[in-house]
């Protein structure tokens, strides 16, 4: 039996590779951890290691929100 919230975590872990994403289903919380640590320019800019939302859009408007920031920070070599 696959469960709604199953079929959002697989989305958002499809979506969002660089980060591992759960859902904490006593607490009804849906969390992401990046997987590499930041950079000083993400640190400088607000980027998050570690997000926590109620629900999956907001998680994936959250998630959004860190790939674009990270995005603008990148420095090229």
């Amino acid at each position: 039996m696959n469960l709604p919230h199953q079929d959002s975590l697989a989305v958002l872990r499809q979506n969002f590779p660089g980060w591992y994403i759960d859902h904490d289903t006593v607490l009804g919380r849906w969390i992401a951890v990046r997987y590499r640590p930041l950079t000083i320019q993400e640190a400088k800019a607000g980027a998050k290691y570690f997000l926590q939302r109620g629900c999956p859009e907001r998680l994936k408007v959250a998630l959004a929100d860190q790939t674009e920031l990270a995005r603008r920070t990148r420095t090229v070599p």
